[in-house]
């Protein structure tokens, strides 16, 4: 059959929005259906423009897609199918909405294993096997939704084949190559959909498996997409250790949790092995806030962390996540200080977000505090609940002021003056980005609709 596979975009300027590398979910399932003889095409809009008559040629149609890419996906679903072509969406948030979703798509895929369910898909839709024997799957009959048995989980991830880049329209465009070691988390933070979508065991593909993929792609630049790369620091060594034992060189960057310096081994391993960067989920420097989270980390252990990875030369992104019920309004100007004191390279402030499949989401929609359901906003970048402490408005003014205090005109000029390369590419990110974030029509309209709502109103 003739599948095409599309990755829904965001709303408008986002964090995101120059960051021209796919998820790796289309590239897995486009791989697996290529080698049991399918034609597939995958297009991702921030490579390349999709070419809609180009779409309507196919069999079947996959969206992948994310509590703040569903609107984008239904919108491109209704128009899909209006062409007579069956169209399946998976991801996190359908998962958890699936009546919503079954008003917009003909199937939904539901946890993992989307390329075991396309296939057996496929098979159906080519009058081999039945709907009811696909695991994980939705759908409706006669108006009624029928949710198929949960999937079993991959046990074995070295199952799944090397994701295929080139299956990608506009590949050509990437300029780093992403890759995937592990799924799940053993950790289970408050605001996080991670564990209620992949489970707190952590399931791995092995290091020489890995190591195939890296000799195969050869890649320049390498983003690990693992929720936590280093959950399982036993296992980190050996891969490390394994890639420049045999000479991979590449320059990478991953998720990790402050705890990878607690261990010079590892620390040391990871500068050795080429690590430029990592993307740590700090969430606030405040110890009251991170217990909310179930953070299971301190605010000593965050400063140790980043004094460490500077230290070692490893740049530091510190993802803090604001607007918790213990945040009071300073939290927002009280992270910026914390990170200009500390050093952090460059910092994400993002807004606490109900996401559908979370306790945040179920705790808020319990308490009636969220009053805007549009997904696009589910960003993390537009307030969307009533915080405790504080107006909306008032966490969303905050917000752009630390941003614009970060990344200030200033703090770009130094690092030209500076000369390193790295230093300047990021400062110009934050910089350009959360100009452009203010200038957008959309978001100019959200904050000033939050400014003139009252709090009374919002209840």
């Amino acid at each position: 059959m003739k599948i095409y596979l599309i990755e829904s975009p965001p709303f408008g300027v986002h964090v995101f929005s120059k960051i021209t590398m796919p998820r790796l979910g289309l590239p897995i399932i486009g791989a697996f259906l290529k080698e049991h003889g399918h034609e597939v095409t995958i297009y991702v809009p921030a490579l390349s423009e999709i070419d809609w008559e180009d779409v309507y040629t196919a069999d079947l149609v996959g969206i992948s897609s994310t509590t703040s890419t569903i609107t984008a996906a239904y919108a491109m679903a209704d128009q899909i199918r209006a062409h007579n072509i069956p169209v399946i969406i998976g991801g996190p948030h359908v998962t958890f909405m699936v009546e919503e979703a079954l008003g917009h798509a003909d199937y939904v895929a539901r946890f993992e294993c989307g390329e075991q369910i396309m296939l057996e898909l496929i098979g159906y839709l080519e009058a081999r096997g039945t709907l009811e024997a696909i695991d994980g799957l939705s759908y409706k009959v006669r108006g009624k939704i029928v949710n198929n048995l949960p999937r079993k989980k991959l046990v074995n991830l070295d199952e799944l084949p090397f994701p295929d880049l080139s299956l990608i329209v506009g590949h050509e465009n990437m300029t780093t190559t992403p890759i995937m070691t592990s799924w799940g988390c053993p950790f289970d933070c408050e605001f996080c959909s991670v564990t209620t979508m992949f489970g707190r065991k952590y399931r791995f593909r092995s290091p020489e498996n890995i190591i195939t993929e890296l000799k195969n792609k050869k890649p320049k630049n390498v983003f690990f997409y693992d929720d936590n790369f280093a959950a399982n620091r036993n296992r980190l060594k050996i891969l490390l250790r394994m890639i420049t034992d045999e000479g991979i060189k590449f320059s990478w960057s991953a998720q990790v949790r402050t705890d990878v310096t607690k261990d010079p081994e590892l620390l040391d391993l990871m500068a050795r092995s080429g690590c430029w960067q990592v993307y740590l989920g700090l969430e606030s420097i405040s110890q009251a806030t991170l217990d909310s989270y179930d953070k299971a980390q301190s605010v000593q252990d965050i400063i140790d962390a980043v004094n460490l990875l500077n230290i070692h030369g490893i740049k530091s992104h510190g993802m803090f996540v604001l607007g918790a019920d213990t945040d009071t309004k300073d939290v927002v100007r009280d992270t910026v200080d914390f990170a200009i004191k500390h050093k952090i390279s460059t910092i994400m402030l993002n807004i606490l977000t109900p996401l559908p499949g979370t306790p945040v989401y179920e705790e808020m929609k319990r308490t009636s505090r969220i009053f805007d359901s549009r997904w696009e906003h589910y960003d993390a970048h537009h307030v969307v609940f009533i915080p405790k402490n504080m107006t909306p408005y008032e966490l969303q003014a905050r917000i752009i002021l630390g941003y614009a205090r970060f990344f200030s005109l200033s703090h770009l000029i130094k690092a030209l003056f500076s000369m390193n390369k790295v230093k300047i590419m990021l400062s110009a990110w934050g910089y350009t980005t959360m100009r452009a974030w203010r200038k957008d029509k959309r978001n100019k309209s959200y904050v000033k609709w939050l400014k003139n709502l009252k709090r009374g109103k919002l209840r």
